[in-house]
């Protein structure tokens, strides 16, 4: 952002809806200054003096963070304030004073500058900002995010599974964090990676898809699903079948070197939700006290309906690092939009009302049903590994009809009469629809994005979201 001397009028405009809109870095006043990191670029700074947080707000030593931003920079001891230029922008900040000024324009702080330990501190959301930075807040790894091309940074979660090896290699500079094996429970409610009956195994590329994830950066993820309500109540019922499973997946995490655990326990009883919230409890203690990080997915609520009332979104909210919402099959046995923006809305409405949005990941099922006289089929992997879209553009070819777009919900749908006269209808993701929900996560200040799955992405997919943010990489030292 380059303004100069005749852009004063914009500039005030800006800044204050800058600094009425922007929901400032979180925090509780007095954290332990080592308990923050600054990771602009993608790289984490170096500072002899660690930034704290005050009033809400992070304070980083003026000199490094100048230097990051390519700012020159000025200290008058006289008048003890502190000067930063750069094109045509002129930050000044003056000790103790809640005052700013970007090019003479008057800023108003809510916490000023300070000395401390020989060093100048300075609120670095302002100032990152005011050179045409993008700066967010993680608050799990409790760290500060700074992009100088002013695309916001945010968290990235590509689901691993089959056929998904080349999407992962294609694509693995735009993720945060991959989850990578699945695991399930036996009959005995044990840990285990295999189940014939659920085609439940090591994916292909395991090996290598865990060494390259450590070199580029990436948090591995193990995937602990299921899906059996009455496998789930008891493993879930007692005090000791708690244990030993907390106790299992501890194993698996200290062996096989992964960062966290994803959660996914799916159609669980209303009657096990005291004992899911204790169990969560533990386990995320557990990995917390183990440098190790939880998140749960969940399936999807709203103010008019609660679907799932075994899960309660507030405690595994606080027993979680993030939560991920499985925002899509709205209503897989009847045709019509699984995740419509309008509808994805409310589901996201509900969930922060009752979980900080930092916590929060909105997940996007990439895919697609086509639905026929004998019930539905998914619109996904076909001829070879192609993509549903691109099986969906075949279908239209062969059958005559043309996919449209939904203005409501965003999606694409069409409709088409086979060989045999049967009538289909087909409702997808559309790249209008991830561009939408995108930007909701801005707006609304979630932490970012889960893609079920990898394998069924396009490269505009990617373009799509990485036009609206770029991932986080925590993982890079």
């Amino acid at each position: 952002m380059r303004i100069g001397s005749n852009g004063k009028n914009l500039l005030v405009s800006i800044f204050a809806v800058l600094f009425i809109l922007t929901a400032f870095i979180p925090a509780k006043p007095c954290f332990a200054a080592a308990n923050v990191r600054v990771l602009l670029d993608g790289k984490y700074l170096d500072f002899d003096v660690p930034p704290i947080i005050e009033n809400d707000r992070t304070l980083a030593p003026f000199r490094k963070i100048s230097e990051a931003l390519g700012a020159e920079i000025q200290w008058d001891q006289e008048t003890r304030t502190v000067t930063a230029y750069k094109n045509d922008i002129r930050v000044l900040l003056k000790i103790g004073d809640k005052t700013a000024y970007v090019n003479e324009v008057p800023i108003k702080l809510d916490t000023p500058p300070i000395i401390k330990n020989d060093r100048t501190l300075v609120p670095i959301r302002f100032f990152s900002e005011a050179f045409g930075a993008a700066v967010s807040w993680d608050n799990a790894a409790r760290t500060v995010l700074i992009n100088t091309n002013g695309i916001p940074s945010k968290y990235i979660l590509g689901y691993y599974y089959s056929q998904s090896y080349q999407d992962f290699i294609a694509n693995l500079d735009k993720m945060s964090s991959t989850a990578v094996k699945w695991y399930t429970l036996d009959e005995n409610g044990n840990l285990t990676d295999r189940d014939n009956k659920r085609y439940i195994s090591v994916p292909e590329g395991y090996n290598e898809v865990i060494s390259l994830s450590k070199e580029s950066g990436i948090e591995i993820q193990m995937l602990l699903f299921e899906s059996d309500s009455v496998k789930l109540s008891k493993v879930l019922g007692t005090l000791e079948s708690r244990g030993r499973l907390v106790n299992q997946i501890l194993t698996v995490v200290e062996r096989e070197g992964y960062d966290g655990v994803n959660l996914d326990f799916e159609y669980l009883k209303a009657a096990d939700k005291d004992n899911y919230n204790n169990f969560t409890s533990v386990l995320y203690n557990e990995l917390k006290a183990r440098g190790k990080s939880l998140s749960i997915s969940l399936p999807v609520k709203t103010e008019r309906v609660d679907w799932w009332p075994g899960y309660d979104y507030a405690a595994l909210g606080r027993n979680s690092d993030f939560v991920v919402l499985m925002a899509y099959d709205k209503n897989p046995s009847t045709p019509g939009p699984q995740s419509g923006i309008d509808w994805v809305e409310e589901v996201v409405d509900y969930a922060i009302a009752r979980i900080p949005a930092e916590k929060v990941v909105l997940g996007i099922g990439y895919y697609g049903y086509d639905w026929g006289p004998s019930g539905k089929s998914a619109v996904i992997l076909e001829n070879n590994g192609a993509t549903y879209l691109k099986f969906a553009d075949e279908l239209a070819k062969q059958y005559g009809f043309s996919l449209q777009l939904d203005e409501k919900s965003g999606l694409f749908y069409g409709k088409y009469t086979d060989e045999n006269g049967a009538t289909h209808e087909i409702w997808m993701e559309s790249n209008y629809s991830v561009d939408r929900k995108a930007k909701m996560v801005i707006q609304k200040g979630l932490k970012g994005v889960a893609l079920w799955r990898l394998g069924y992405s396009t490269p505009s997919f990617w373009d799509t979201l990485l036009n609206n943010f770029s991932p986080v990489k925590l993982n890079n030292e």
